[in-house]
């Protein structure tokens, strides 16, 4: 890959990724519950939403453990089922996508009291 190109895909990268962001701060501003959550993870993926597709993607690796890509397929399956208005698919998509939610929810959790107790310990190490 040259380094043009290099640069191209890091720059995209990075704004899919501000758009992420984006969404889930939405998410914090307007006190989503989960199920709403999943539901406009559904809806804007169904709507080609780069940030939503990069969310669903990652709630399906959340879930099932699947690689990257095998993700993305299960992701278009499930876009292809909404979109034929398939309502057991749609259910079935909305409650991945509150599992997925679920477990992102208790990683950063998990994340957090790791580093509050990590501060602790350095402030007592200090003392």
């Amino acid at each position: 890959m040259d380094t043009d190109r290099e640069q191209q895909v890091i720059d995209e990268a990075a704004r899919i990724q501000k758009e992420v962001d984006k969404v889930f701060e939405t998410a914090r501003l307007n006190n989503w519950t989960l199920q709403q959550f999943a539901v406009k993870v559904l809806v804007g993926a169904t709507e080609f939403e780069l940030a939503y597709i990069a969310i669903g993607s990652q709630l399906v690796q959340n879930v099932t453990g699947l690689d990257g890509q095998s993700s993305v397929q299960i992701l278009q399956y499930l876009i292809a089922e909404a979109l034929n208005k398939n309502t057991v698919k749609i259910r079935q998509a909305q409650e991945l996508f509150y599992n997925g939610l679920v477990i992102n929810k208790e990683k950063a959790e998990q994340e957090k009291r790791k580093q509050q107790a990590s501060k602790q310990t350095s402030r007592k190490s200090r003392n």
